[in-house]
């Protein structure tokens, strides 16, 4: 029996340009099992077939689309997207070569596959399966990535992996040997949506002189790049673990006379003399701090404070980057956060997201949720 979601009267327009999310509050009642391994029909008050897509009921999205209109896809559409997301990131040359050996092979909702996340780490693989119906077809998913992978599939059912003994995700990423914790560990592991900003930054950097400041370095990828640019670089985190993987990192590519790193809050004093600057560059990179749109303006209050403590430590001249990786908190409001932060004068240069491997389904703007903006500061 299919299961069939009904939309309610008043559930606005549904198509393509509306994205793949149907929330709760459209919906007027799901008929038939709560079977998560199987598509379920979406049809209108009038009972015309919208479209197919992944249930979870009880959620507050009950269903992700795979497919709009009334005929359902082919059975053999999931093993076909992942075919066709790894196809993807081949044609875009990823894999090619040993400069970089870290990205994303599926990106949920961007490749036709709501849900569902695999990272690519040289030979290893990390599996995050996001909703009820991927971990239903998580026999499948592994069973079509074992032949594919040379090293191990690291697992994350949910927010969370299960607890497991530490093992450690080797990589390269543009010409530089990295490592960082697999799971359970810090989502996938090394944020990889960052990976082409980092070697932005790190050309900013040597453009001014340096040195570099990020904070929120985690495994220290910005630092790193910096370091290998030329200039030194101070790198801050919150988490002990990931600081031990950022001195790792810069011990392997031969830099640590050229890094140094804190352990402090980032929202803090930042009261330890190596962040006094000044600095040609300095990247803010918070943890989510907005997870709905009601946290919004108690975000960009936090980071206004914190950019008001930053921004007299960087150099005229120099660059800001600041990054906001909540779909709530948009380029705008990082533009509020740095005005209210102070009178120096900035404009921006750059406005950055995630690289390529990292698509979106056009009309999912809950997709976009990774914004970089570049400021320069220019005082007058």
């Amino acid at each position: 029996m299919t299961t069939r979601v009904a939309l309610r009267r008043d559930a606005g327009r549904i198509g393509p340009e509306s994205g793949p999310w149907i929330r709760q509050r459209q919906v007027a009642k799901i008929w038939g099992p709560p079977d998560t391994a199987n598509l379920a029909q979406l049809v209108d008050h009038r009972d015309v077939v919208l479209g197919w897509g992944l249930l979870a009921p009880d959620a507050d999205i009950p269903l992700r689309l795979v497919q709009f209109g009334d005929r359902p896809p082919a059975a053999d559409w999931f093993e076909r997207r992942l075919a066709s997301a790894l196809a993807a990131r081949a044609g875009l040359g990823l894999g090619e070569t040993l400069d970089t050996t870290a990205y994303r092979e599926v990106n949920s909702e961007g490749d036709g596959l709501p849900g569902l996340v695999v990272d690519r780490y040289g030979d290893d693989r990390v599996v995050q399966l996001g909703i009820p119906a991927m971990v239903a077809r998580g026999a499948a998913i592994l069973e079509f990535l074992r032949p594919r992978t040379p090293g191990q599939i690291f697992v994350i059912a949910g927010e969370a992996a299960p607890d497991a003994p530490e093992s450690v995700l080797e990589f390269r990423e543009h010409g530089l040997w990295f490592s960082c914790p697999a799971p359970p560990a810090q989502k996938t592991g090394a944020y990889l949506d960052q990976r082409d900003n980092r070697r932005l930054a790190a050309s900013l950097a040597a453009r001014t002189g340096g040195p570099l400041l990020d904070l929120g370095c985690h495994v220290g990828g910005f630092v790193v790049h910096a370091a290998a640019a030329g200039v030194r670089a101070v790198g801050l985190d919150q988490s002990a673990r990931a600081l031990s993987f950022a001195r790792r990192n810069a011990a392997r590519n031969d830099l640590t006379e050229k890094t140094a790193f804190v352990q402090a809050d980032m929202f803090g004093a930042l009261d330890d003399p190596a962040l006094a600057g000044p600095f040609g560059v300095i990247v803010f990179d918070p943890p989510r701090i907005a997870t709905g749109s009601q946290g919004r303006e108690r975000a960009v209050a936090a980071m206004a404070r914190s950019l008001g403590r930053l921004v007299p430590r960087l150099a005229p001249g120099g660059f800001l980057l600041a990054c906001s990786c909540s779909h709530h908190v948009g380029r705008g409001d990082l533009d509020a956060a740095l005005l209210a932060a102070g009178p120096h004068g900035f404009t921006r240069v750059h406005a950055l997201g995630p690289g390529p491997d990292h698509p979106v389904w056009p009309g999912h703007v809950e997709g976009e949720y990774l914004r970089v903006n570049v400021y320069q500061r220019r005082d007058t």
